[in-house]
């Protein structure tokens, strides 16, 4: 195996460069403590952490953790959650329609093409994932993200986590941590994408508030590849005493996107701006019958219109020696999705509501402090799921109907025992039982799965020294299938499918070293029943569909160093130049699989190379180039016979602080103008299907953008 096959390159992430980083590596300028004042710019409350206590309570997590902070993509047009990750060690994230991405941590949800799946979503340490199993991740703004806690594996089980990619949570301002009391930004660029923001934030005593508004609106890079959303998100605090603090987060989501279809790598290559082509049959003999069988995403409107009201509350309660936060939330969402001819429209009106609690502590285990958590979720949703025709783009007749019932009830706990005054033990279990149920009612198949696992943690922390860190830790993971696995999306009968589990096994370390800041791991999964994404086998229809795998491995290689580069002459000038690394090695594959051998998983490249050279001057501006690097594409098929090709996207970022209250930024994405493919869907043998599988990615593209703050 060929690990690095580069060449001189200080390097792009697409479709922003951003600096999404591990825990160890330092952020732009050296980190410093947090300020407390009062109003905005606080360290935090009881219900919500400042950016730094979250950095001190994620360094004691014996496992590799990534810490994103809104300073890494503020300057950048970042339209989705994954825009904000893509230089975070160990993920991998690409662009499958405007607004929507496909993230995968270490190997999780391959190419779940329906919603996604394999990561725990949550939102200020409340669930956003659905009670089916799936994640939206559309339904959280970048905008309004101060910052993003990524819990690789089961790292994450501070929140009860245990899926194959484990836990991000993104943390939102309030009236006590937000930067600006009120801040406006507009910004504009290529394919005519527009977006304006405004965002609100005030503290008195006893009550804070904080309200943001985003608009984006752009044609797309593609034919049939508009999007027009709105994104409406406000929290509202009150503190009831000393110690008890109340906060209601509201959020309402309009999402409407065209969808362009998948191509044959042929086109995907040869013009990006391509929306799929018609599918035709035939003639069979010269003057015969062509029979359009499926006419396109252009006059069969496909798209996603996604709309979800949201309404969450948490109150946290402090005590002498340890803190409780309990809540609960609940979630309307409707989804209208014209794809196929094959899958037609899916319909599906969601109702969803949970509880949570989540206690943590500290007690005293022999000279030292040891730490407790305990925790418990439950979520349930009520889904009214309906496909129907797609003529033309309008409803034909109704071809199935369900009503679907999803629950998952999960309890969780974990003790961290100092041994000595540099190594902590730490053990934790958790209990996670979940149960999908679809009754037909309309040409469907009802069915029912449920499974119940649990899964326990041991691992240990090393600190020899306050700028570094090492850590081991074994742990089993646990995914049930989710509701659009099982149905797909409704296009296919119900299929009973079992849960995926994993053993993983992970060593690593983080610091910093004079002008190195680096941050490491290195892990293996075993895993049985992997839930793998397959296609219909039809040369001229494609649809995802599910299947366990008998067993697979996962492993490789996270790695992210960070070097300030000529620090003591450039101080000295005002001036800071940051040359940031991140490597991802993926080594995916089968274990003696009857049908596949010791095959390499398809869906994700095996290497992944970002780095970025930033100079950063004492006057508020900055200048900064970067290149994202995939030596070889990933495998479409589990037979191994079609690869992607790899390529080279370089990119930079420019930005000024006018004044105090004014900046202005601009980057450029894709310089060279590479043509290459930014998603596929997978198959079992691409060689006999041949199926559209591709999906171009963006051409050369330049945005800026201006930001007023008070």
């Amino acid at each position: 195996m060929v690990w690095l096959r580069f060449g001189a390159v200080g390097l792009l992430a697409l479709p922003v460069a951003v600096q999404a980083v591990g825990l160890g590596q330092k952020t732009k300028g050296p980190i410093e403590e947090e300020i407390v004042v009062t109003g905005t710019k606080s360290s935090g409350s009881a219900t919500a952490r400042g950016a730094m206590a979250s950095r001190d309570e994620l360094g004691r997590v014996p496992g590799a953790i990534g810490f994103v902070d809104s300073e890494e993509f503020a300057d950048e047009f970042a339209q989705s959650i994954g825009d904000t990750l893509v230089f975070t060690p160990g993920v991998f994230a690409d662009t499958s329609a405007q607004r929507e991405n496909r993230i995968s941590v270490r190997g999780s949800g391959l190419n779940s093409s329906f919603e996604r799946r394999g990561i725990s979503l949550y939102r200020d340490g409340i669930p956003v994932t659905r009670a089916s199993g799936s994640s939206e991740f559309q339904e959280v703004d970048p905008v309004s993200i101060q910052y993003i806690e990524v819990h690789k594996g089961a790292n994450g089980l501070r929140y009860g986590g245990a899926a194959l990619g484990g836990v991000i949570n993104m943390v939102t301002p309030t009236g006590r941590t937000a930067e600006e009391a009120l801040s406006v930004r507009l910004e504009g660029g290529s394919f005519a994408s527009r977006r304006g923001g405004v965002a609100f934030a005030q503290a008195w005593d006893t009550v804070d508030v904080y309200a943001a508004y985003t608009r984006l609106d752009a044609d797309g890079y593609r034919d049939h590849g508009a999007v027009d959303s709105h994104y409406a998100f406000a929290n509202f605090g009150v503190q009831l005493g000393d110690r008890v603090e109340n906060r209601t987060y509201v959020t309402y989501l309009q999402d409407h996107f065209d969808l362009s279809g998948s191509l044959s790598l042929a086109d995907a290559l040869s013009d990006a701006s391509l929306a799929a082509r018609p599918v035709r049959i035939g003639p069979f003999f010269p003057g015969g019958r062509v029979t359009v069988l499926d006419p396109g995403p252009i006059a069969d409107d496909w798209d996603r219109n996604l709309d979800v009201v949201r309404l969450s509350n948490i109150t946290a309660v402090e005590f002498d020696s340890w803190s409780l936060s309990a809540g609960g939330w609940y979630s309307n969402r409707k989804l209208d999705h014209a794809i196929t001819r094959f899958a037609g429209i899916i319909d599906q009106s969601e109702d969803e509501g949970g509880l949570f609690a989540r206690a943590e502590g500290e007690f005293s285990f022999g000279q030292r402090q040891a730490r407790w958590t305990a925790g418990f979720e439950a979520n349930r949703a009520w889904n009214d799921a309906r496909t129907w025709a797609n003529v033309n783009g309008r409803r034909g007749a109704l071809r199935t109907e369900a009503d679907q019932n999803s629950w998952n009830v999960l309890a969780y706990t974990q003790l961290d025992l100092p041994l000595d005054d540099t190594v902590t033990a730490v053990f934790g279990l958790q209990a996670a039982r979940a149960s999908r149920d679809n009754e037909a009612i309309l040409n469907d198949t009802s069915g029912r799965v449920t499974a119940t696992q649990v899964n326990p943690r041991l691992g240990v922390l090393w600190t020899p020294a306050e700028s570094a860190t090492f850590f081991a830790n074994v742990t089993r993971g646990f995914e049930p299938a989710s509701m659009a696995d099982l149905t797909a999306g409704g296009a296919l009968d119900f299929t009973p499918l079992d849960a995926q589990s994993a053993w993983t096994f992970e060593v690593g370390g983080r610091g910093q070293r004079g002008m190195f800041s680096w941050d490491v791991a290195v892990y293996r999964s075993e895993i049985k029943d992997e839930l793998l994404d397959f296609g219909v086998p039809s040369g001229f229809s494609f649809i995802s569909f599910t299947d366990n795998a008998e067993d697979t491995v996962h492993q490789g290689l996270e790695l992210g160093i960070d070097v300030r580069l000529f620090e003591s002459a450039l101080e000295a000038q005002g001036l800071d130049l940051l040359w940031r690394h991140i490597y991802t090695l993926n080594h995916f594959r089968f274990d003696d699989d009857d049908t596949y051998g010791n095959n390499d998983l398809a869906g994700v490249p095996e290497q992944l190379y970002v780095s970025e050279l930033r100079l950063d001057g004492a006057r508020g501006w900055y200048v900064g180039v970067n290149v994202r690097v995939v030596p070889d594409g990933p495998w479409v098929d589990f037979a191994n016979t079609t690869q992607v090709p790899g390529y080279t996207l370089w990119g930079m970022t420019a930005g000024w602080e006018v004044t105090e209250h004014i900046s202005l930024f601009v980057s450029g994405e894709n310089l060279t103008d590479k043509a290459y493919i930014s998603n596929i869907g997978t198959n079992a043998d691409q060689s006999r299907e041949r199926a559209r599988l591709f999906t171009p990615g963006q051409g050369r593209a330049w945005f800026g953008g201006i930001s007023v703050r008070i």
